[in-house]
Order: C-alpha cells, then structure tokens, then sequence
C-alpha cells in the first residue's frame, strides 16, 4: 500500500498489513463484532488514503465487491464504502491531507459524511452530504442534477471557487 500525501509520501503500507484488515472484518466466526467493527472503520480509513500494491489490487478489489455484494453478510454497508473509497483513491490517488481530530474522531465511531454549505449564484443555499472521499467532481455532479443537468457535457462547464475560513479564494475543479 503506498502513501498518498503528495511530494513527501506517507510510506508503506506492507500488503500483508492490509490483508490482515481484510481478514479481521470478513471472518465469520469473530468472537468480537466490536472487533470486527473496528477493523472495518479501519480499513474504511486506509482505502481513503492509500493505494495498494499491484499485486494486492486485484485480491482487495475482489473481496470488498464480494463483501459488498451480500447484503446478507453483515458489516455490507461499511464493506461497500469500503470499496467506493478504494475505486476513488485508484481514481484520484487518495486523500492528500490527513484528517482533522475531529473527522478522524467521526470516522472511528462510524461517521463518515458531513452537510457542507454551498453557494450558488444569486445567493442561493445549498446543503450537500460530503463523504471521506467525496471530490469536486462529485459536487458539481449532484448539483448539475439537481438543476436537470444530466448530460456529462454539462458538468464540464462548471466550477467551484471554494472560500477558507480566512476570506480566500481557491479555484478547484
């Protein structure tokens, strides 16, 4: 599993770490659900940051759709986010800044998702449910959609312009 923070790397990951995730959350027997539990929340927080190996990738992809593909199975909803933010972190290449104490503290107790506020022209409020590997591609998305823009033409001719908490602009895509 390599690092995804950019220029300075996190560094590895070694794949029979993640594997050991992967066997912790899917036995069926696991006298701990706590346990299991953890172990998913955990592996959620590792598939949002980290690429595996070439040699890991197809065993991980293979287990999370299966995992995901059982809604019988428990831990199936985490399980399927599990597999959402592995398929964007191969996409995009992972979260590049770690979390906040206050996000990695919502993530461990299962929280994966915050309301942010949107602006839109002429001062219209718009309230959107963000994930852990949420990007603006996804938010100019849902809003094209929800405006009846549908075709992928369309999200093309939209940006967003993302104002800090200190009054600066950033052009994102």
């Amino acid at each position: 599993v390599r690092g995804a923070r950019g220029a300075a790397g996190r560094g590895v990951l070694p794949d029979h770490q993640a594997a050991h995730r992967q066997h912790q959350g899917s036995a069926p027997n696991f006298p701990c659900r706590d346990s299991c539990q953890k172990g998913w929340r955990l592996l959620y927080i590792l598939t949002a940051y980290y690429r595996c190996s070439e040699v890991l990738r197809p065993f991980l992809l293979a287990f999370l759709q299966g995992a995901s593909g059982r809604p019988e199975l428990p831990f199936h909803g985490i399980s399927k986010a599990c597999e959402q933010n592995f398929r964007k972190t191969l996409q995009f290449g992972g979260r590049s800044l770690f979390p906040s104490s206050m996000e990695l503290k919502a993530m461990v107790a299962g929280r994966s998702a915050k309301r942010q506020l949107f602006l839109l022209p002429g001062g219209i409020e718009r309230h959107l449910k963000i994930k852990t590997c949420s990007v603006a591609q996804d938010v100019i998305e849902e809003l094209c959609c929800e405006m009846g823009l549908q075709r992928p033409e369309a999200f093309e001719e939209y940006i967003l312009f993302v104002v800090t908490d200190r009054g600066e602009g950033l052009l994102d895509t």
